[in-house]
């Protein structure tokens, strides 16, 4: 899964030649394949494992819903197998790669390999656990990502919910302790050792456990009364868990 590219500081930091073909800003978003036991087992102390698939199937369908209507027509990087679950909220129009194999650090690289096959390419990969991501983050993403190599958006856990290239450059996912509290500290050691350039986005949260699923009915019910961009897949799973 690792490929091995070229790390010297000339071709990671130097723009891209000019090539015959605009560059694209290219959006990935991470999905795993919504099997009950498989996905958001930190929610079942609370939720049994149908109900978190069921939320977890929901946080894909409102952010879908929501990057449907922008200008961005993403790559689906899936782990696991196509369920009816995922077709049925995936857009039929967005196509869907495997990540393959490794760790979340080589599927990153892979996926950012596949991403970033046209010379001057932007390319920005988010994953699925916030499903009210404001969508101007990724626009803010792509616009640093002209002048920067890195762009990367904390996560209040202590990893990231969205990290951006304008480079392949697979130092930045190598030896990380994933799934800990220390993958954003890490990686910013990994982009301060390689020299790379980084922009950095405000805070967002990931919704991994109960104290984060309280969070998010909260913040539903909130943008509800608010009648504001209301996430209605989640209100209807969430509302599905008050009633079990």
């Amino acid at each position: 899964m690792r490929a091995c590219y070229s790390e010297s500081m000339s071709s990671r930091t130097r723009p891209h030649e000019a090539s015959n073909t605009l560059p694209r800003n290219r959006l990935g978003i991470f999905v795993r394949s919504p099997v009950a036991g498989e996905v958001k087992t930190r929610l079942e102390p609370v939720l049994t494992a149908e109900q978190a698939r069921d939320v977890y199937v929901a946080f894909i369908a409102d952010f879908v819903d929501r990057v449907r209507g922008s200008k961005y027509r993403p790559t689906v990087f899936l782990s696991g197998e196509r369920t009816r679950d995922l077709d049925a909220v995936i857009d039929p129009k967005w196509p869907v790669v495997a990540q393959g194999t490794g760790d979340l650090g080589a599927r990153l690289t892979a996926a950012f390999a596949h991403l970033l096959r046209n010379p001057g390419d932007r390319a920005v990969i988010v994953g699925s656990d916030s499903p009210d991501l404001p969508l101007a983050y990724l626009k803010r993403a792509f616009r640093v990502l002209k002048h920067r190599d890195v762009v990367l958006g904390p996560a209040v856990d202590g990893g990231y919910y969205l990290v951006g290239l304008r480079a392949p450059a697979p130092s930045v996912f190598r030896d990380i302790p994933w799934g800990s509290a220390n993958v954003l500290d890490a990686t910013l050691d990994a982009i301060e050792r390689e020299g790379l350039t980084l922009a950095v986005l405000p805070p967002w949260y990931d919704v991994d456990d109960a104290a984060s699923l309280r969070f998010l009915a909260d913040v539903t019910r909130a943008r509800r009364l608010a009648r504001q961009d209301p996430l209605r897949h989640c209100e209807r799973a969430l509302a599905a868990l008050s009633k079990g």
